[in-house]
């Protein structure tokens, strides 16, 4: 009797001890789950973090471009409406991809370096930044395959950690064909290549192609009595896209790749 007494008040006892560890085991689990969502975002207060630190603001973009950059009015309209277009969609088609042309010193490499600074803090200092110039990352023709492999599986690597990765290639016109043929899949209207998603990443073109031709319209403009910032963009293109065709080493995507690629 006494024994089916003390079996009963174990019983009794066992749903009060469920009833204790309940709240314990919801407030872990809560806990957990704050802890999941409030670490990263705090992390990301004191360290850079892949994406947007901040999100770009069109009016910053623009003000770091009017004030520092000169003398390239079509540049500056053309990246801002690019890029603020681009990092504001959250589901584009294809990454966004610049092709910047002109002579040493025209301010290629400062305009990407303005892009960089306006997504990530770091700018060109950023984990999620990278850029290759091709004498000094690729000099040797005898290399290209082993150069290809590194650079498709840089490319990829990075993308994985961060799908807001931006990739910048200086002296484009310098650049070996078969290494500018590794990069082409990455640019194309592809929802994933080998089960990577490039959608959201940027790719920046730089090359000196095209600067005779450039500066052979601003001449023309110039002999008729026209003030530069009178050239448009539509006045560029035939001359760009000549040059672009005459390169042996370009940059070939699909029709379609090819269009949404913002030269000049």
């Amino acid at each position: 009797m006494k024994l089916g007494r003390a079996a009963l008040g174990l019983l009794l006892l066992a749903p009060l001890a469920v009833r204790a560890v309940e709240p314990i085991s919801l407030g872990l689990a809560l806990a957990g789950v704050l802890t999941g969502y409030i670490y990263p975002r705090l992390y990301c207060l004191f360290a850079e973090c892949c994406g947007q630190k901040r999100s770009l603001s069109r009016e910053a973009l623009q003000k770091d471009l009017d004030s520092k950059l000169f003398g390239q009015h079509l540049a500056k309209k053309v990246i801002l409406n690019a890029v603020s277009g681009f990092i504001s969609n959250p589901k584009p088609k294809k990454p966004l991809t610049l092709s910047l042309h002109g002579w040493t010193g025209t301010g290629k490499n400062f305009v990407s370096k303005i892009i960089a600074e306006n997504i990530y803090e770091g700018g060109l200092n950023s984990d999620y930044v990278h850029l290759f110039v091709a004498t000094l990352h690729f000099p040797h023709a005898s290399n290209i395959t082993l150069y290809k492999d590194q650079l498709q599986l840089w490319i990829r690597g990075n993308v994985s950690t961060c799908a807001r990765s931006i990739f910048i290639f200086d002296e484009m016109d310098k650049m070996h064909a078969g290494l500018i043929d590794a990069i082409k899949p990455f640019l194309d209207y592809y929802d994933h290549v080998d089960g990577v998603s490039y959608q959201k990443a940027i790719f920046i073109f730089l090359s000196n192609a095209g600067a005779e031709r450039i500066t052979d319209v601003a001449l023309d403009f110039w002999r008729s009595g026209k003030q530069r910032e009178e050239i448009k963009l539509k006045d560029m293109e035939p001359a760009l896209s000549v040059s672009a065709f005459n390169n042996k080493n370009k940059l070939k995507c699909s029709p379609e790749a090819l269009k949404s690629t913002r030269t000049l």
